[in-house]
């Protein structure tokens, strides 16, 4: 006698309905083709990339050894804090005006590029400047600086892949890039082969910026603009004037995203650095499947905004709970395979990352609910709700790494990632947010949307 299958639970069978209610609910049969080619070849780029930088960063590791391998993370982390303010933190917003206003996409992308052209060269001297200040007696931190804060110049050519991104063509992106982080990935085992010295992998992050910088040139020789681009200063006041919440957001996320190795470097030095870069990889390598799929959706999410407003607030549901409950999965994947992905990764010098990975890869669930309430936030035009979110985040990273990084070590910057991400992507809604507060109740706890 065959014996029944048990019933799927309530919440697992609206979980496992949920993609299809998502693409039926945001567009049309065109349109949901659209978003599934366009956040396939999304996915594929971002886990291809990390996947490949995961395995070769982790061989790095292995080759400099903590402490040159935390004075890297170091550099990189302190020209991180500057790139918010290079990109202007305006991405959603360029995508969403091509979409509602496409005729104008050369003047909207021409005035974007001049102004990040411009904001980038202006954030590497003061970056360059900063770390000199910070290291005065460090010459060769400051060469580095130097040599890895190109890269916030050369990030201007990011604003092709806003057109492509517009135009669901995401592609023509994952050709040029992948094409580019092949080949510097290629040059950084070549130099681990040949014993490089600390200096040359700092220089191959400079030169994937500017490989992927021609690559998105030449793809966009095949998918042009109607009209040439414009810098048009009226329009460039107006991105500026909408998009500073943002850029100041975005700083307030790289301080609480990247303040912790700084922190880490002054308070427990370039070793324990070493160690908790070695975790963070490991532990960020899911977050691209949401930035992959809200990078996809926003178009549609901003169309479904002006043609049904119930539709446009259930679909918002569904991709919270989407979202929400694919961090919660990822957590408990990393947790599980921890211990054998850092010995195998990254020898067995970096064992103590273990228990700071399972930690911090906690803060994953609400990472993955930030970024898809900040499709609500753009369409809504609520940025200061971002803004003071990311602000007092920010706050919160810094005043519990001083506070437990002396008692716990890494493991405290850990604790410090989870209180941060949850600040920023719920408590801040139920003060300033209470509408899309409930939304995210209604998405974590299967409410009927």
């Amino acid at each position: 006698m065959a014996v029944p299958s048990k019933p799927t639970p309530e919440p697992l069978r609206q979980l496992f309905a949920l993609i299809d209610k998502l693409r039926h609910a945001t567009t049309g049969s065109a349109g949901r083709r659209a978003v599934t080619a366009n956040s396939g070849w999304l996915l594929f780029d971002k886990l291809t990339r990390s996947l490949l930088g995961l395995l070769v960063g982790a061989w790095v590791a292995r080759h400099l050894g903590p402490t040159q391998f935390g004075l890297l993370a170091y550099v990189l982390a302190f020209i991180a804090l500057f790139q918010a303010i290079a990109n202007l933190g305006a991405d959603a917003i360029i995508v969403r005006d091509i979409a509602q206003h496409p005729d104008s996409a050369p003047e909207i992308l021409g005035t974007a590029l001049g102004l990040r052209a411009g904001f980038g060269v202006l954030c590497w001297a003061v970056a360059v400047g900063c770390v000199a200040a910070l290291n005065a007696d460090a010459p060769r931190t400051i060469l580095m600086a130097a040599i890895v804060g190109s890269v916030l110049v050369f990030q201007a050519s990011d604003t092709v892949d806003l057109w492509f991104q517009s135009q669901s063509r995401s592609r023509l992106t994952v050709f040029a890039k992948l094409s580019a982080y092949l080949l510097s990935n290629g040059i950084k085992v070549g130099l681990i082969l040949c014993d490089a010295p600390l200096e040359a992998f700092a220089a191959v992050t400079a030169f994937d910026a500017l490989a992927c910088t021609a690559g998105l040139f030449m793809a966009y020789r095949r998918m042009r603009t109607p009209q040439r681009w414009r810098f048009v200063l009226p329009r460039a006041t107006r991105l500026a004037g909408e998009a500073w919440p943002f850029m100041l957001s975005g700083v307030s996320i790289m301080v609480y995203a990247r303040i912790d190795q700084i922190m880490i470097k002054e308070i427990l030095g370039d070793h324990s650095l070493g160690i908790y870069a070695a975790a963070l990889p490991l532990s960020q390598f899911w977050q691209v499947i949401p930035l992959t799929l809200a990078t996809s959706l926003a178009p549609f999410i901003a169309r479904r905004k002006i043609a049904d407003e119930r539709d446009y607030q259930r679909s918002l549901v569904l991709v919270f709970r989407a979202f929400f409950y694919m961090g919660v999965g990822c957590a408990a994947f990393t947790w599980l395979v921890s211990g054998i992905l850092v010995i195998h990764l990254f020898g067995p010098a970096f064992a103590e990352a273990t228990h700071t990975l399972n930690v911090h890869a906690i803060s994953n669930v609400f990472c993955f609910l930030g970024v898809a309430h900040g499709l609500w936030l753009v369409n809504e035009r609520r940025f200061a709700v971002r803004l003071y979110g990311t602000l007092l985040a920010g706050l919160t990273t810094i005043a519990m790494n001083m506070l437990l990084l002396p008692r716990l070590g890494t493991v405290g910057a850990a604790y410090a990632a989870i209180a941060a991400q949850f600040v920023a992507a719920v408590l801040i809604n139920l003060f300033l947010d209470p509408r899309s507060f409930r939304m995210q109740c209604d998405a974590i706890f299967f409410r009927k949307v």
